[in-house]
């Protein structure tokens, strides 16, 4: 174990059981009391100063049934920690970390509603993916994906089945022909009992003033100041925002319930759909864990095409950000040079993937397809028309009195409370901080390329225009470099030998029989990873995407979960709304650049 996670054993020893170095983190297994205890010294005395996630895993069947799991990261270590604690279904409550990390509240919030995970100290357990009246927890391995769920509008009073309502008495529940009503839960005990005390945990956190001359104005959920199906509440003194409360999951689609139905490898499709305006960084992450669980090292050629084609959805993902705030500012003529240039490597992608949005084009071990003829002389011809257009906008807008207006001094964060609620990416970069994964913790191809990580100062909307202004030069800089490596060194296939997960050639499925049963069960069955759980984090358009795997040794995934950059960043957003004008919500949020299938998965 490397010295780091042995201090941090014996540090922690008495207070932890069982502690292992796994995939490049430490593991950490502990009681559920001692939670804020050993976070805490993690925090303080080891700079664990990010909370990633927090999840839980069902096992139904077993005792205790259910393992909460959280991940940590040290920005100034560069090191992970994950920590798990079994709860037992009787009372599956912890201790809430939102005493230490503000990314607590919204993390928490998810697991709650998603397994009925009680943390005791969060005052704030409303729904958050589904509406008010969806009765269970669905990622609760007895709850059945097919079950439909009643449809009813939030009302002032209402408490779905088993939660108080207005006079402190179970609602009843609700009953819609055909469909079986969900089983009122056993009133809490212990440490539960704390959160159904709490006084109308599912109504939005505010629904009337706080004084006489204020006003609460609901922007959204369909709204062109919201980029997307998202809604805020806020208060208003005249023009100026004194609170806000952002409420998402209004594209929810059960994306983790879906994956635990398919293989390994079917599920390749949902990935894409997350964040779909840079869905090949989903697929190559994914691919990227699942390859970690079965201990397979992709080909060179596969690791410089990944590498390129990440960046290359980074430039079109970074575009369509900056554009649609542009847009929204009135500058037009810019608008259009970013959304052509999006456009051509659309088209361009298509020629290669099939698809314009959603590739499906990552395969574990590998990719569906080599490079068509001719690809990378059109891919220097997009780059050089890129830089020419990318400097007309620069000059149409870096310095504009109007842009710098609504931009500069707006939706300002401090590093301290980026970090604080979980931020990533251009972010949290355009606070100061320059981290980036390509550079901490290089992975495919980064750590042989010579790149820059641009970062701002004052952590406001004009800083991360310009952060990713400059990340699209940073990318396109190594697209150039990676296409050489591509002519050096990445000759050869791009998939693995390797029947575990590699399909074999066509033609040999028609004359072999091997190759015809191998054909078969890796398309009836999936492939074949081994029991265990993995975390890997690419560095997404938005910031650090992770995702966290559960095998139990099958062809289908036991649990398949996403941090994604979009939902942690909505748990902070009222900061860079609160104290600004009604009018700055619309170059802030686009700024924040939410993707909906990325926020509400």
């Amino acid at each position: 174990m490397e010295p780091l996670f042995d201090r941090i054993r014996e540090a922690l020893s008495g207070m932890v059981g069982e502690a292992a170095e796994s995939l490049g983190l430490l593991v950490l297994h502990i009681d559920a009391p001692a939670l804020p205890t050993v976070v805490r010294r993690l925090k303080d005395e080891f700079r664990f100063d990010l909370l990633l996630d927090v999840t839980a895993v069902d096992w139904l069947g077993q005792s205790p049934r259910f393992e909460v799991v959280w991940h940590l990261y040290s920005t100034f270590h560069k090191r992970r920690v994950r920590i798990k604690a079994r709860v037992p279904a009787a009372d599956p409550t912890v201790p809430s970390l939102v005493a230490l990390y503000g990314a607590a509240r919204f993390a928490e919030r998810e697991c709650h509603e998603m397994y009925g995970i009680g943390f005791a100290g969060n005052d704030d357990l409303r729904h958050i993916l589904l509406y008010e009246g969806f009765q269970g927890h669905p990622l609760r391995k007895d709850y059945p994906k097919e079950r439909e769920q009643p449809l009813v509008p939030y009302r002032e009073g209402f408490a779905p089945a088993g939660q108080a309502d207005g006079d402190g008495e179970a609602a009843p529940a609700l009953a819609v022909a055909g469909v079986e009503a969900a089983p009122a839960p056993r009133p809490a005990s212990g440490a539960a009992a704390v959160l159904t005390s709490l006084p109308n945990p599912i109504r939005p956190a505010f629904t009337v003033p706080s004084r006489e001359d204020t006003t609460i104005v609901n922007i959204g959920p369909s709204h062109p100041a919201t980029h997307g199906t998202i809604q805020i509440v806020t208060e208003l003194d005249g023009e100026r925002v004194l609170r806000a409360d952002v409420h998402c999951g209004y594209l929810h689609r059960g994306f983790e319930k879906e994956c635990e139905a398919h293989t390994w490898h079917n599920l390749i499709p949902y990935v894409d759909r997350l964040n779909y305006c840079s869905a090949l960084i989903n697929d190559f992450a994914y691919c990227a864990a699942v390859e970690a669980l079965m201990g397979i090292e992709i080909t060179p050629r596969t690791k410089y095409l990944r590498t390129l084609l990440a960046e290359y959805s980074r430039v079109a993902d970074h575009m369509t950000c900056i554009a649609a705030a542009l847009m929204e500012l009135g500058a037009m003529t810019a608008f259009l040079y970013l959304v052509t240039i999006r456009d051509y490597i659309y088209e361009h992608l298509a020629d290669l993937t099939g698809a314009r949005v959603t590739y499906s084009y990552g395969r574990i071990g590998g990719l569906a397809r080599d490079l068509p003829d001719g690809w990378l002389k059109r891919l220097e011809q997009i780059l050089d028309q890129s830089d020419e257009f990318l400097g007309r906008v620069h000059g149409l807008v870096d310095r504009n009195r109007i842009f710098i207006e609504r931009m500069r001094d707006v939706g300002r964060i401090s590093t301290a409370d980026a970090v604080h609620w979980g931020y990533t990416g251009p972010i949290l970069r355009s606070t100061g901080v320059p981290r980036d994964l390509r550079k901490d913790t290089p992975y495919l191809a980064y750590a042989e390329l010579d790149f820059e990580v641009p970062t701002g100062i004052k952590g406001d909307n004009y800083d991360r225009y310009y952060v990713r202004m400059r990340e699209i030069d940073e990318s396109i800089h190594m697209i150039r470099q990676l296409v050489d490596l591509l002519h050096t060194k990445g000759q050869g296939p791009i998939n693995v030998d390797d029947r575990r997960c590699t399909l074999p050639p066509k033609l040999l499925v028609y004359r072999e029989i091997e190759s015809l049963i191998n054909h078969f069960k890796l398309i009836m069955d999936g492939p074949q990873v081994p029991a265990g759980d993995v975390y890997v984090a690419h560095e997404g358009a938005n910031g650090e995407l992770g995702f966290y795997l559960v095998s139990t040794g099958g062809g289908t995934p036991y649990k398949v979960h996403v941090r994604a950059p979009s939902f942690v960043h909505m748990g902070g957003a009222h900061l860079m709304l609160e104290g600004y004008q009604l009018a700055d919500i619309v170059p802030t949020f686009g700024s924040i650049n939410m993707i909906g299938g990325e926020c509400d998965r």
